[in-house]
């Protein structure tokens, strides 16, 4: 049925207000201020419906949006938590209340359709949307990322992709003589 409907069925089992998803091809690297983020949510539910949490191919999210839609975003503090807007819902892994994904997502006129991947219905309606009308339309979407960062200024990636072809355990590594976990010791 696809990510978009595995996400809807699993909605059916939620008991909770908020939901993180998380891919079966994504890993957590670091820890991140899970409490936070679902306070800016609870505090702030028209504003903050999306916490999206960092990876390598958006660390950088600003000044990819800068120089690829000329779009200028900043990175907020007022929610409680550092934050970042997206332009996109993506897949990977958030936060989300689950009324927002029960009444707007797989809600009436919903785009996603059986087998396709939320981020490539609704993610990309959204970016169209902002791209024709501007951020000041960014609120309805209200989708953001973490965006927690080093003493230098650069954002902490805190999940990665893990390649499925070539992921070995850490029993694994270790027997080929590598260290267990990926970039830890090499």
């Amino acid at each position: 049925h696809g990510f978009g409907f595995a996400v809807r069925a699993a909605l059916e089992e939620v008991r909770t207000e908020f939901v993180l998803v998380v891919q079966h091809d994504q890993e957590f690297v670091r820890g991140f201020d899970l409490r936070g983020a679902l306070l800016a949510m609870s505090a702030h539910p028209e504003e903050v419906k999306y916490v999206g949490l960092p990876s390598v191919t958006t660390v950088q999210y600003d000044k990819v949006v800068l120089s690829k839609f000329g779009i200028r975003i900043a990175r907020t503090l007022g929610f409680g938590v550092p934050l970042m807007p997206l332009l996109f819902f993506y897949d990977k892994p958030h936060l989300c209340p689950v009324r927002h994904y029960r009444e707007v997502v797989f809600g009436p006129g919903s785009a996603v359709r059986r087998g396709e991947f939320i981020e490539e219905t609704l993610g990309k309606a959204q970016r169209a949307d902002i791209l024709e009308n501007g951020m000041e339309v960014h609120r309805k979407y209200g989708t953001y990322q973490l965006d927690e960062q080093d003493e230098r200024g650069e954002t902490f990636v805190v999940v990665r992709h893990i390649n499925g072809r070539a992921y070995l355990s850490p029993e694994q590594r270790l027997a080929r003589g590598w260290p267990a976990t990926p970039g830890v010791g090499a």
